[in-house]
C-alpha cells in the first residue's frame, strides 16, 4: 500500500468539509482535492486543521480527516511522485489544474439540468474540440458512472443535545450514503481515532462485526 499526506490549510477546511448532498459535489471535491495535492503547500502547523490522506493499493480510497469528523470516498485516478505529484486518468491522460478546473466548471453547468441532453453533451464536445483530449468524455463518464463508497465517521455533540442525548442521533456515529433518500446511520459506543476509520475500510485486515 502507498500512502500521501497532505495538511489542509484552515483557510481551505470548507472547501472539504461542507455538507455533501449528491454526486456533483462528490465529483467537485475529488477535482477540488486533486487541485490541492497538485498545489502540495507547505501547511504551518498553528495553520494545519486537518489532512487529506490518499491511499492506494488494491482498493484507493482518499480520506479527509478533522478532529470531530473522518469521511472517505473511491478515488479512482493513478498518482505518480516524482519531483511533484501527478494524477492520470487510465495511465493515459494527464489531470492537471485545467482538466479539473474545467470538469468543475462542467459540471456546475446550468445545461446539465436541462431538458435536453443535446446542451450539456455540446459542452463537452466543446471542450473536447478545443482542448484536443480525445478521452475527456471517457473520463467524465468514469466520474459520473463511479461508485463513490461514501462513508463518514461523526462525533457531533450538537445533535446529540438537539435529540436529547438518544440513540436517535447517537454522538458517535458512521453515516453511510449521503442522499437524504439513503442515508442512514449506524451509532458506535465510543469516540474512534483515525486509524480505527482507516483499518474499517482495509479489504487486508479483518472485517468488523455489528452484532
Amino acid at each position: 500500500m502507498i500512502k500521501y499526506e497532505f495538511d489542509i490549510d484552515d483557510s481551505y477546511m470548507d472547501k472539504f468539509f461542507s455538507p455533501i448532498k449528491n454526486k456533483i459535489q462528490i465529483i467537485e471535491l475529488i477535482m477540488n482535492s486533486i487541485k490541492y495535492m497538485l498545489l502540495n503547500p507547505n501547511v504551518k502547523k498553528e495553520r494545519s486543521k486537518g489532512k487529506i490522506i490518499l491511499k492506494v493499493d488494491k482498493m484507493s480510497r482518499i480520506f479527509f480527516i478533522k478532529s470531530d469528523k473522518f469521511f472517505s470516498v473511491m478515488f479512482p485516478f493513478n498518482i505518480k511522485k516524482d519531483e511533484a505529484y501527478s494524477f492520470y486518468f487510465k495511465n493515459k491522460m494527464n489531470i492537471d489544474n485545467r482538466i479539473t478546473s474545467e470538469t468543475i466548471a462542467l459540471i456546475n453547468e446550468q445545461s446539465f439540468y436541462s431538458g435536453c441532453s443535446l446542451d450539456f453533451a455540446e459542452k463537452i464536445y466543446t471542450y473536447q474540440e478545443t482542448s484536443c483530449n480525445d478521452d475527456y468524455w471517457d473520463f467524465l463518464r468514469e466520474l459520473l458512472l463511479m461508485e463513490d463508497g461514501y462513508l463518514r465517521y461523526d462525533y457531533d455533540m450538537d445533535n446529540y443535545e438537539k435529540h436529547k442525548k438518544s440513540d436517535i442521533h447517537p454522538l458517535n456515529h458512521y453515516d453511510l450514503f449521503y442522499s437524504s433518500n439513503a442515508t442512514f446511520k449506524v451509532g458506535l459506543k465510543n469516540k474512534i481515532k483515525e486509524d480505527d476509520f482507516f483499518d474499517l475500510l482495509d479489504i487486508k485486515t479483518k472485517c468488523k462485526f455489528l452484532i
